[in-house]
């Protein structure tokens, strides 16, 4: 289909649109999209349960700090599981292991749910050793699946939409999962929450053993370790292959931490709670609108899709620091689309260069460095948003005063909310200046695989 007068697709006009609406690629083959359900299963079912259970204490006790141990444990048992994981994953055959992983997650919701139910005064602190185990069987299903996606998809357009399929999942369950959480604490209870979190670890298991993977995944894997030293994380990160993306993802990972706790916060101390609904909204398309344009041309582009998509993020996090935005909804609206839209390439084009510059038998071993890295600079940006909220900017709007604290409120505003976009702001310019310090590495020509 072409426009009208346009046979063939002979003008540029006729291109752009024939590569548009050209069929989407083939469909992904059946291993990749069983593995791809079970995972999306299995984490929507954790990160409900995490929400779920976290506000089912608070409720119960009127703690904050009970639903803050929920999110630390299950964030500090990811990072502390996860090098021993990637060491032992270079030999272990991946389909068993997300097997595996899914019954330990399916024992521990059954034990939760035992202590919880039967034991109505049972204290938090029980419960957080099984939470704890249940997240180190997310993080080896996590690894598992990243590490073996370029093993079952080999082609590089349809490994692109795979990667988009990937991070865009992942990403969708992270925004949905407080909303739905939240909706079975109310209506269903505790007991609605672990059903479903159980339910779900059965099912993702059912998809593994329906996948079908090679048999060559299901064998124990033989791989020549590197020359010692070479691995240690230092060296990764000054290596001019893994160094930026270590860099970048690092300091992605702590930005989008931070601004899942400043973004709700602004919400509800502006009194623009209202506006919550609609967010979630925005998100949601533009997500989808990311996830679109990387499948369909993006992926083409990768290293400058990353760097002009976390630029455009760092434009937004910057502006939403500014007066003017809260108020103009219609920009407000425009900024969480442009935002979510460049989530799906961004995350994409740092998963598929990791698979370009690593030998595959290397792979969960560096993915293994990768979020660690990752999942420390959220455990940090969860502790340091509140440093520079509480300890920082509030202070500082309070005693603005003279010529330059007018012009500082005209700018950003005054009073306790203005602190939380101003948050944004910070780790906006932050972002900005990262990505302008990896410009060159980034784009440097990759050497020969790690």
């Amino acid at each position: 289909m072409v426009p009208l007068g346009v046979e063939g697709g002979t003008t540029p006009v006729g291109r752009l649109w024939q590569g548009w609406v050209a069929p989407w690629p083939q469909p992904l083959n059946r291993a990749f999209r069983w593995l791809w359900l079970g995972q999306l299963i299995s984490n929507l079912g954790t990160q409900c349960s995490l929400y779920g259970i976290g506000l089912w204490s608070f409720g119960r006790q009127g703690q904050l700090l009970d639903f803050a141990a929920v999110a630390f444990v299950v964030q500090l048992a990811k990072v502390l599981v996860v090098p021993v994981l990637g060491r032992r994953l270079c030999v272990w055959p991946r389909p068993q292991v997300m097997l595996v992983a899914n019954g330990v997650g399916a024992l521990c919701t059954l034990a939760m749910a035992t202590q919880l139910l039967h034991w109505q005064q049972t204290q938090l602190l029980v419960v957080l050793p099984l939470l704890a185990l249940a997240a180190m069987a997310e993080a080896a299903l996590v690894l598992s699946f990243a590490s073996v996606i370029p093993q079952l998809v080999v082609d590089p357009a349809r490994l692109a939409q795979a990667n988009g399929m990937f991070v865009t999942a992942d990403g969708l369950v992270f925004s949905v999962a407080p909303y739905a959480g939240s909706w079975l604490v109310a209506s269903a209870g505790l007991p609605g929450v672990l059903l479903l979190d159980g339910c779900t670890f059965v099912i993702a298991m059912l998809c593994v053993l329906l996948a079908r993977t090679p048999a060559r995944l299901r064998q124990p894997m033989v791989y020549e370790p590197p020359p010692p030293g070479r691995l240690r994380f230092a060296a990764l990160l000054a290596g001019p292959t893994t160094g930026p993306v270590l860099v970048l993802g690092t300091a992605m990972a702590f930005v989008y931490a931070a601004t899942e706790v400043l973004f709700p916060a602004w919400l509800m101390a502006a009194a623009l709670a209202d506006r919550t609904g609609l967010a979630f909204c925005l998100g949601v398309v533009g997500y989808l609108m990311g996830y679109v344009v990387w499948s369909r041309w993006a992926w083409r582009v990768a290293e400058q899709a990353l760097m002009a998509g976390l630029l455009l993020q760092a434009i937004v996090l910057a502006g939403a620091s500014l007066q003017w935005f809260q108020g103009w909804l219609l920009g407000w609206s425009a900024g969480i689309v442009l935002f979510s839209a460049a989530l799906p390439p961004v995350l994409a084009a740092l998963q598929g260069r990791w698979q370009r510059s690593i030998q595959p038998s290397l792979l969960p071993l560096l993915l293994a460095y990768r979020y660690r890295a990752e999942w420390i600079a959220r455990l940090v940006a969860f502790a340091g948003v509140a440093a520079l909220v509480d300890g920082l900017l509030k202070p500082m709007l309070a005693a603005s005063d003279g010529p330059h604290g007018l012009v500082l409120a005209a700018v950003f505003g005054q009073g306790p909310a203005r602190s939380m976009p101003i948050g944004l702001g910070v780790v906006g310019v932050f972002l900005g200046c990262v990505v302008l310090s990896q410009w060159r590495a980034w784009f440097r020509p990759l050497p020969s695989v790690v």
